[in-house]
């Protein structure tokens, strides 16, 4: 999967609908993929692009090599079911000097998909929580929709603040996302997948999975990719 230019097919009847799923993937799991096919599902995407993070300015210097993360990627990405949809994974956030900061990532994509495409970056709940400390949040909208999955178990009266007036002004119906190029938001309170990047490490680094190859909470292969490299081991 490369990074190429998005395709025109279908533009003179709606707007092309891009969906865009960033994170450290450190590792991918069962959680990223459950969003990414809920999204393609029920946005009915166009194209998926999977953007692992270059520098990840809030997790300072312990994250795994970006090679290994696309790597893993790349393995997540291709156990999606995406019917006429296009998945690919993305270096552009790897290749890029500097910080990775969302709002660079997602002006770049608006640039180059152009100004009437429907572009949605999609997050689970925890992003959510976290969004106000994200550099440049609030121009996100003026780029893309923010889709949203919540967790089980997870209340929208957690939310405060800024990002709760972002919610309260901006929410919006699937219609509305698929049909406009950027600036609201979409909750979805139906995915039933609990899990976190830093706890699967923790029961990574706690043994080997060497012989559980169907591990519950990771991707066909990433198991085994994590395995013969070692990865997450105890020091």
């Amino acid at each position: 999967m490369t990074d190429k230019k998005p395709a025109t097919a279908n533009r003179q009847q709606r707007p092309y609908r891009l969906g865009i799923l960033g994170g450290t993937f450190d590792p991918p799991h069962r959680g990223h993929v459950a969003l990414a096919q809920l999204c393609i599902d029920h946005l009915d995407l166009d194209e998926l692009v999977w953007i692992p993070t270059g520098h990840s300015w809030q997790k300072g210097d312990h994250v795994t090599p970006a090679a290994d993360r696309l790597a893993m990627t790349e393995l997540a990405a291709g156990t999606l079911d995406p019917g006429r949809a296009k998945v690919r994974v993305s270096r552009m956030e790897v290749e890029r000097e500097g910080p990775s900061y969302t709002i660079d990532t997602v002006r770049q994509l608006r640039a180059e998909y152009g100004a009437d495409t429907s572009m949605s970056w999609l997050m689970g709940a925890d992003q959510l929580l976290r969004l106000h400390t994200w550099h440049g949040w609030e121009a996100l909208f003026e780029q893309v929709h923010l889709c949203i999955a919540t967790r089980p178990g997870f209340d929208l009266a957690a939310l405060d603040g800024p990002v709760l007036d972002a919610m309260q002004q901006r929410l919006a119906d699937t219609h509305l996302i698929q049909c406009t190029p950027s600036g609201h938001m979409w909750i979805d309170q139906t995915l039933a997948v609990d899990l976190s990047s830093t706890g699967l490490r923790q029961r990574l680094a706690d043994g080997p999975i060497a012989n559980d190859p169907a591990d519950d909470q990771l991707p066909a292969g990433v198991a085994h990719y994590i395995a013969r490299h070692g990865l997450y081991q105890q020091a």
